[in-house]
């Protein structure tokens, strides 16, 4: 596919072990950070839900991402629902399938990282080489254009989804961009451009954190891939 030109598919020379352990790793640490900011103590509205798949697009390529963000996370919804949540059997079902709809961003997101990360190869070597926040400036620009891209992506397919959902009457999820729904209700707006509209403002900051966060936590990962 003429799309996936020049993407990382896997990591080279790394022991399969190691990439299964970040998958499930990156997958329960985007549930964790995702409860603990939005449905745990601290209730700032921010999804938070990628910042480790965006991670792994960085250090080992599509495929682990898609494996971490796209397959253990949503498989591992219920569980977070059940044990977690205190919601019943059924329901956890029920409410999984809903929040699980969304993976098709994620899946947008990770094949949008993985190919912009691509592109930036050459940028990226010089800061690779030389570490510091000065030649982190060549990057910043780079980085700061997916988050424009990634904020765009999500918002619209997101927007598109939860319409979807609505048209459907399907069980309502506490999402973070409700408030902001509910005010564009009530001048008016319509449905779908409310749906899209709404998550924009979250996405701005949601999307710069989780490249932001990604391609630090990127880092850490390479190290300990590139390790015997």
């Amino acid at each position: 596919m003429e799309f996936m030109k020049g993407i990382q598919l896997w990591p080279k020379n790394t022991a399969l072990w190691k990439v299964l352990v970040l998958c499930v790793l990156s997958a329960l640490c985007n549930q964790a950070l995702c409860i603990f900011i939005f449905r745990g103590p601290v209730r700032i509205p921010l999804y938070l839900d990628t910042v480790f798949t965006v991670a792994m697009c960085f250090s080992a390529g599509f495929f682990p991402a898609f494996l971490a963000g796209a397959v253990i996370m949503p498989l591992s919804t219920p569980l977070i629902y059940i044990f977690l949540l205190g919601t019943t059997y059924e329901m956890s079902v029920v409410m999984s399938m809903v929040v699980n709809i969304f993976a098709l961003c994620i899946i947008a997101e990770i094949v949008l990282v993985c190919m912009y990360h691509a592109k930036m190869k050459e940028r990226e070597a010089v800061f690779l080489e030389k570490p510091s926040l000065h030649s982190f400036t060549g990057m910043a620009p780079l980085l700061l254009g997916l988050v424009a891209l990634d904020c765009i992506v999500i918002s619209v397919l997101g927007g598109f989804i939860d319409f979807g959902l609505t048209l459907f009457s399907a069980p309502r999820v506490d999402f973070p961009e409700d408030s902001f729904k509910l005010g564009l209700l009530r001048n008016n707006v319509p449905l779908l451009a409310t749906a899209i509209l709404s998550r924009i403002p979250i996405n701005i900051v949601d999307r710069f954190l989780a490249v932001f966060g990604g391609y630090g936590v990127s880092l850490l990962y390479r190290k300990w891939l590139k390790r015997p």
